[in-house]
């Protein structure tokens, strides 16, 4: 038996769905493949200080087991290590300048830090306060592997004055406190034997 009211129902409300689909499709096909931006707010560009990364090892973006937060980090702890301590490769710097220099918490900067050790592109030393038994900061060494072949012993010269002393410059800022003390390897500060190497 027919029933022309329900065929007809039936049949039109498979039109209009199938027309909502194309429309839905045509929608996505024009915008799902664009950035937007209007999602999150814009911050100001950053000031041109004239400050730059130097070269850098291929391997750094070339190694799985980092995350892009952690080549960050070290694209920032080489550009401070190449203004500051360009001569020794290792440079002092406290978690709190990263966290403002990387906008993320101490907690991640900390799980960078600790990533970059392990795949050994460099070494941390805790620096220990001398008037508390407490950090005051970081020694970081950059090791071989984060740098190209053509700078695996040292950087090129500055154009600075050579004869200009560091002490003419900008103090460090764990030097200028007075909080300097002896360099202890992180493994030892970590298992709680560091003090044997605290000052008498």
């Amino acid at each position: 038996m027919y029933w022309p009211c329900v065929a007809d129902g039936s049949r039109r409300k498979k039109a209009a769905d199938r027309a909502a689909w194309e429309q839905r499709r045509l929608t996505s096909l024009q915008t799902c493949h664009r950035y937007s931006l209007y999602e999150r707010p814009r911050a100001a560009p950053p000031k041109d200080s004239g400050a730059y990364v130097p070269e850098l090892a291929a391997r750094l973006d070339d190694d799985p087991n980092l995350t892009d937060g952690a080549r960050r980090c070290a694209r920032k702890l080489a550009e401070y290590t190449y203004r500051h301590a360009r001569a020794h490769r290792s440079s002092e710097i406290t978690v709190t300048w990263l966290m403002r220099a990387l906008g993320k918490c101490r907690r991640t900067v900390q799980r960078y830090l600790g990533l970059l050790e392990r795949e050994g592109y460099i070494r941390v030393d805790v620096i220990q306060s001398q008037t508390t038994r407490m950090c005051a900061g970081l020694l970081v060494h950059l090791l071989r592997p984060l740098f190209p072949q053509h700078h695996k012993d040292k950087w090129p010269r500055t154009l600075a004055n050579p004869d200009a002393t560091a002490e003419s410059h900008k103090k460090n800022l764990i030097k200028y406190k007075g909080q300097r003390g002896p360099a202890i390897p992180c493994q030892l500060w970590l298992s709680g034997t560091w003090t044997a190497f605290s000052a008498p």
